[in-house]
């Protein structure tokens, strides 16, 4: 696929369905995830994992009532919470780079 026509082809998926998600599934895409390149290899970027839904419906109510997220964190099966570690992407001995 052309960047252009991924680009132009993307779309907001609204609606997700509620389909168990493999292990072996979670393993493939966090490996990729952490073969993606950061800044100065900082690695800074950690995933968690949410597959409980008391800790779902919590992230939930954390997004405005309209934004169509709230709803599908409570009916897909994981929810990945990517995070980052403050003060790290963007520093090299000590200095800022932005």
């Amino acid at each position: 696929m052309e960047l252009m026509d991924a680009v132009k082809g993307r779309r907001s998926i609204r609606k997700y369905k509620a389909d168990p998600v493999s292990d072996k599934d979670l393993e493939t895409i966090l490996e990729a995830a952490r073969w993606a390149p950061s800044w100065a290899n900082t690695q800074c970027v950690r995933w968690i994992l949410v597959k409980d839904r008391e800790t779902k419906r919590k992230l939930a109510e954390t997004l405005s009532s309209i934004n169509p997220a709230a709803e599908a964190m409570l009916t897909v099966p994981v929810v990945l919470a990517f995070c980052a570690e403050t003060g790290r992407a963007g520093i090299k001995k000590r200095k800022t780079h932005c």
